[in-house]
């Protein structure tokens, strides 16, 4: 081919499903661009404000029943490829606080630590609680001195990074679609590709 700029041009078969869903199942989707691409193990999936795409080098030799696999029996999986990693930063504020009352409470309990503090410590944790854009260390260090208390107590760990009680945002649109889209997808794959036989 003489096009300046153009080594190849290779012609791919690629099929592109549209598929009308029913909001309800699907956490209030109701479409969904399915595009399915054999050559390069891969797939498009085009919802309103959505775009998930991912390839596998060596998914077998059936990819579409890889695909119908994945998309219906491994939502963890599928996530993990998906998923959006820099919302993993960020501190799910909420659930980190009730976790940290929690502790808070134990301390009190066994005395670790006494009345007048621990409500101190209780009233910093409410501050930040329901707060969106915190990460771990903005955690520590805008918080620094009442974590201070609280480490010297033994309430929290000095090391954040060995911390369970800290809870991180997830990538929830993700997680919507692997878990409520992706296997009614799997049933469409099923169909159109004769992997499944419809009952007449």
């Amino acid at each position: 081919m003489d096009i300046q700029g153009v080594v190849s041009v290779e012609t791919k078969t690629i099929k592109s499903l549209m598929v009308k869903l029913e909001p309800q199942f699907t956490n209030g989707h109701d479409f969904c661009e399915l595009i399915v691409d054999e050559t390069r193990n891969g797939f498009t999936a085009r919802l309103c404000n959505e775009t998930y795409s991912f390839s596998w080098n060596a998914p077998g030799d059936d990819f579409i029943q890889f695909l119908i696999d994945t998309f219906s029996k491994h939502n963890d999986y599928l996530f993990g490829k998906l998923e959006d990693y820099s919302k993993r930063d960020y501190v799910d504020t909420e659930k980190t606080a009730k976790a940290m009352k929690v502790l808070l409470l134990q301390a009190r309990r066994y005395c670790r630590i006494d009345e007048e503090q621990a409500r101190e410590i209780w009233e910093e944790i409410e501050s930040f609680e329901g707060n969106d854009d915190i990460t771990q260390n903005h955690l520590y260090s805008e918080w620094s001195y009442w974590f201070e208390q609280a480490i010297e107590k033994d309430i929290f760990s000095n090391e954040p990074w060995f911390e369970d009680f800290i809870q991180y945002n997830e990538d929830w649109r993700c997680r919507v679609f692997c878990e409520k889209v992706a296997p009614i997808l799997a049933e469409v794959l099923k169909v159109e590709y004769g992997k499944v036989v419809v009952a007449q």
